[in-house]
């Protein structure tokens, strides 16, 4: 037995021959009628059962009515067949009832039972159909009659209205099963094309997508960050991947350390809002996100998504997306995301060896100026002194039994002064290539500040009249540090400023305690000052003022060496000048040896 093509279908079709039995019902309550007025020639069970069948077929109609807009699947099959069987008793039955004879055409109303079972079930229900209608023509022949006038009809006529049951209930079927094929192919031809319009959206969107990743990867490739300037460089490139990816939040984050050597992360290239602002320091004690991006593989925590970036087993970056869409943190997302950062771990590398390139390049020329430096300075600085101990040796070797004692002894003290001028050259070299090879030795002791500077005055022999020692607030007794290399850091300084003074002035030196652990070292004189063009190249190497030329001769190594001690030291030196009215040189260095580098203040407490 055929079914109807869905739930919704058969609950339609149920509800359409709700209509048809009221119909049949008003024909039977016809019926019942004609048998009220003919009930004097009619069988006394003619108006009862006419009765019976009208309200039986009422009542059933609203039953069905009612049940098929509740009932599902197998209950609306088996509702199909009762409603069914109630129609073909019915209708049977009131054709029976209503026949006067074989001329009646109230036969014709039988039909209807074939056309049901066509429309429910096709050829089969036609078949039904036709059987149910063949039982009621053959009631009077079996004796069971309502009239004898009913007796008349014959055999060929039954068969010819059997016949013409069927035929009317196949064509019906044929055209029902037709169309409910028709209907299946349409509705399997609508799922094709759904599916097929599915299918082509979702390649469109994966199109669109690999489109998108395709743009996020250019823009990826095409990036090259500044070393010298993140930020500007890598704000575009997070912008454009944010954009092609239709990100939510995307960071940009790139390896670096803290002031105290701790591991963090920059956030360079930042776009919406991932939790931090670009130029913010990630830390893991502080950051996930930090913490994340150390794991060394893609760490998915809704709705976070870290993927780091490494180049050659070492994390470089990472590449961090936060968003409220499930599909962000997908595993075709990670992949994506994955690529992504190893294709900006090769940009950073590829910029990192390019800026050490770059470096290499300019230390390169930088020692290549200092060579042509060191050979025209040594070619004029060594040659001075050596021509002027070579020209009085020669003399006295050759006119040394026409001088005087006072001429001897003159001649020596010249010898002997250009010899040690030569020997501080030699020993200002030795100590620039040491500490640039690192191979500086130092020897902290603890020792008392102000022998130690009375030691630098001493030094200094006639011009230390002009040195005065100061005490400043707060200022120890004692410290650690490496005596020779703190006297050569201060006489440095000292002889510079005395240099540099007008006659008469004093210059002072003084120290004192600017923060708890340090003790600095001023050495204050009321020269000619330092232009503020020089102050930012006055300790680089080999570098001389104008006005310094003027006064001495010289490497141009004292401030540099200086700068270079007192950093080996752990500290650092600063200056404060003013044009014409005089320089202040600060040395600033922790008062115990085994204290890590003192912090270097800040603008406001530098300026106090």
């Amino acid at each position: 037995m055929g079914s109807v093509r869905s739930d919704e279908d058969a609950r339609r079709l149920e509800q359409r021959l709700v209509v048809l039995r009221w119909i049949v019902a008003a024909f039977g309550a016809a019926q019942v009628g004609f048998a009220i007025r003919d009930r004097a020639s009619d069988p006394r069970f003619v108006l009862p059962l006419g009765v019976a069948l009208v309200v039986g077929l009422a009542v059933g109609n609203v039953a069905i009515s009612g049940a098929a807009r509740k009932a599902e699947g197998a209950q609306l099959k088996a509702l199909g067949i009762l409603a069914f069987a109630l129609d073909a008793l019915v209708i049977v039955g009131f054709v029976w009832l209503a026949t006067d004879g074989p001329a009646d055409p109230v036969w014709v109303v039988g039909y209807l039972v074939p056309l049901e079972g066509a429309a429910r079930w096709g050829l089969l229900g036609a078949a039904f159909g036709a059987a149910a209608f063949l039982v009621g023509q053959l009631l009077p022949e079996i004796g069971v009659v309502v009239a004898p006038s009913a007796m008349k009809t014959h055999a060929p006529a039954i068969a010819f209205r059997a016949s013409m049951a069927l035929v009317v209930g196949a064509v019906a079927g044929s055209f029902a099963s037709l169309s409910r094929r028709e209907a299946a192919l349409a509705e399997r031809r609508a799922r094709d094309a759904e599916a097929a319009a599915a299918r082509a959206e979702a390649a469109a969107a994966k199109e669109g997508q690999a489109r998108a990743e395709v743009a996020a990867f250019h823009a990826a490739a095409l990036a090259e960050p500044d070393m010298d300037r993140l930020a500007p460089s890598l704000q575009p490139t997070a912008e454009a991947i944010a954009d092609e990816l239709g990100c939510d939040a995307l960071g940009i984050l790139v390896r670096d350390r803290g002031s105290a050597g701790e591991v963090g992360f920059v956030a360079y290239g930042v776009h919406g809002d991932p939790g931090y602002l670009r130029g913010d320091r990630l830390f893991p004690a502080s950051a996930p996100v930090a913490a994340a991006a150390l794991e060394g593989s893609p760490v998915i925590a809704p709705p976070d998504a870290v993927v780091p970036m490494i180049v050659r087993g070492e994390i470089v970056g990472a590449l961090h997306e936060r968003s409220g869409n499930a599909s962000a943190t997908s595993a075709e997302r990670k992949e994506v995301l994955r690529g992504l950062a190893d294709q900006l771990g090769l940009v950073l590398e590829s910029a990192r060896l390019r800026a050490d390139q770059q470096a290499t390049v300019q230390r390169l020329r930088e020692l290549d100026q200092m060579k042509s430096d060191f050979v025209a300075i040594t070619s004029h600085e060594l040659r001075t002194p050596l021509s002027g101990i070579r020209g009085f040796v020669d003399m006295l070797r050759r006119r040394g039994s026409d001088l005087t004692t006072d001429q001897h002894d003159e001649y020596l003290s010249i010898v002997l002064t250009q010899t040690d001028r030569l020997i501080h050259l030699v020993e200002d070299l030795l100590v620039v290539s040491r500490v640039e090879a690192g191979k500086l030795s130092l020897e902290p002791t603890e020792l008392d500040v102000r022998q130690l500077l009375e030691q630098v005055t001493d030094g200094l022999g006639d011009t230390a009249a002009g040195i005065r020692i100061e005490e400043g607030p707060d200022a120890p007794v004692r410290m650690v540090a490496d005596p020779n290399r703190l006297i050569q850091v201060l006489t440095n300084l000292v002889h510079n400023a005395v240099k540099f003074s007008p006659p008469g002035e004093m210059v002072m030196l003084r120290w004192r305690t600017p923060a708890e652990g340090t003790v600095a070292f001023d050495v204050v004189d009321r020269g000619t000052g330092v232009p503020e063009a020089d102050v930012g190249r006055i300790f680089e190497r080999f570098h001389q003022r104008e006005s310094s030329l003027m006064h001495t001769e010289g490497f141009g190594l004292g401030l540099y060496i200086s700068k270079l001690l007192t950093e080996a030291m752990g500290g650092w030196i600063d200056v404060n000048s003013v044009v014409g009215e005089g320089s202040t040189f600060t040395v600033t260095l922790p008062s115990a040896r085994t204290l890590p580098a003192p912090a270097r203040p800040s603008a406001p407490a530098h300026a106090d």
